[in-house]
């Protein structure tokens, strides 16, 4: 849906909320509390993220599962 929103450039909210599988209101509280800490890119009241940046946070917080025996 947003692929064509979703490489190196800077992607807006909606569509970084998309790629994460969560919402735009989960972003702008993640980012106002300091839950978790996404680099994003701020001018005036646009709020961006790049995609490497996003990447680098999944792969911060994957979770190995334990096979179960």
């Amino acid at each position: 849906m947003f692929e064509t929103q979703i490489n190196n450039s800077l992607m807006d909210q909606k569509a970084a909320a998309a790629y994460l599988g969560t919402t735009v209101g989960s972003l702008n509280t993640w980012r106002a509390t300091g839950k978790y800490k996404i680099p994003y890119v701020r001018w005036g009241h646009n709020i961006r993220y790049k995609k490497d940046d996003l990447d680098a946070w999944i792969a911060e917080h994957q979770q190995n599962a334990q096979p179960i025996a």
